[in-house]
């Protein structure tokens, strides 16, 4: 589970647990949930920006003199928590539809919380409501999820065969794995990779074999990637090509990273498509072929011509031969 959903849960579970033991010492918070005084602490003042509106009375309070001086918790302002929620059938619907994108990467008693929730709004909104919301991700086999789930729960290392699509090739790893998360549709499990020793996305549908290892699972010293803006990030040294986009091709720029430079009368865009590295790009623009036009580099628009002719003279022979 990622730090950051670790917070949201016990910050969560700090106010009930709070407003029932009103003056506890905050060591003794700490040791019942697991963390040192210091994550308590900071758990406290992000709560005090938490409440129904922005003023005093509105927000979450905590007498700070006491929680300084003394180490003591007192909590103040928090009964709005217990007041039963209403959602309107949208609101609901947003929620159903990330619960059922959060469970496909939940693992161990994740599942069971997401299950309680998902069963409590799908009987707020409705059963009509509920069964008309479907989300689509793509096919994973369901052992090697489960393996990982395992993996997970137990916190052991993964032995890992993994195919990469841009070099069309297979390779074994030896992993450490962190957490499960969903992207565009995908699940990816995020570990640390030994053979690269760095952090390494793998997507779950390309993961050919997952097997369990009695070895531990090492906690290494790296911080966890922000991905609010996607697991793709542009940076200095991201290939791109220079591409027109004809109008049926303008839906790419709502799935991949796209800077558009300038538009024709004609609807083409002259846009910088991005891409994880040349083979990527090359593969991309055959994908739509008639749609996307390479203007530079040459190096990639003479590939794409190259690789358009050999698929042609192909299905010329195989016409031929028929």
């Amino acid at each position: 589970m990622s730090r950051s959903r670790q917070q949201v849960i016990r910050m969560l579970a700090l106010v009930p647990y709070l407003q029932g033991n009103d003056g506890v010492p905050v060591n003794e918070v700490a040791a019942e949930f697991g963390v040192t005084p210091k994550v308590i602490r900071d758990d406290l003042r992000l709560l005090m920006y938490t409440g129904t509106g922005e003023y005093a009375g509105e927000l979450i309070d905590f007498d700070l003199t006491a929680l300084e001086v003394d180490g003591i918790v007192h909590i103040r302002d928090a009964e709005f928590m217990t007041r039963p929620l209403r959602i309107s059938t949208r609101e609901g619907v947003a929620l159903i539809v990330a619960l059922r994108t959060l469970r496909a990467s939940a693992s161990g008693s994740e599942l069971t919380v997401v299950d309680s929730a998902l069963a409590k709004l799908e009987s707020a909104v409705g059963d009509t409501v509920s069964a008309s919301v479907d989300v689509v991700m793509d096919r994973v086999d369901p052992t090697i999820h489960s393996t990982i789930v395992h993996a997970l729960a137990q916190g052991k290392r993964l032995q890992l065969t993994y195919a990469t699509v841009s070099r069309d090739e297979q390779s074994d790893r030896a992993v450490d794995p962190r957490r499960l998360f969903t992207e565009q549709g995908r699940l990816y499990l995020e570990a640390w990779c030994l053979k690269a020793e760095d952090l390494r996305f793998f997507r779950l549908d390309r993961v050919i074999d997952a097997q369990l290892t009695d070895v531990d699972a090492q906690d290494h010293d790296v911080n966890e990637r922000d991905m609010s803006d996607g697991i793709f990030t542009v940076g200095e040294a991201t290939p791109y090509a220079l591409v027109d986009l004809h109008p049926r091709a303008h839906w790419l720029t709502e799935y991949y990273q796209v800077e558009l430079l300038e538009q024709s009368e004609d609807g083409t865009w002259r846009a910088k498509l991005f891409g994880a590295d040349w083979d990527w790009l090359r593969r991309l623009v055959l994908r739509n072929a008639g749609s996307v036009s390479v203007i530079e580099p040459d190096t990639l628009r003479a590939q794409v011509v190259d690789d358009a002719r050999l698929a042609l003279e192909a299905y010329d022979e195989a016409e031929s031969s028929s």
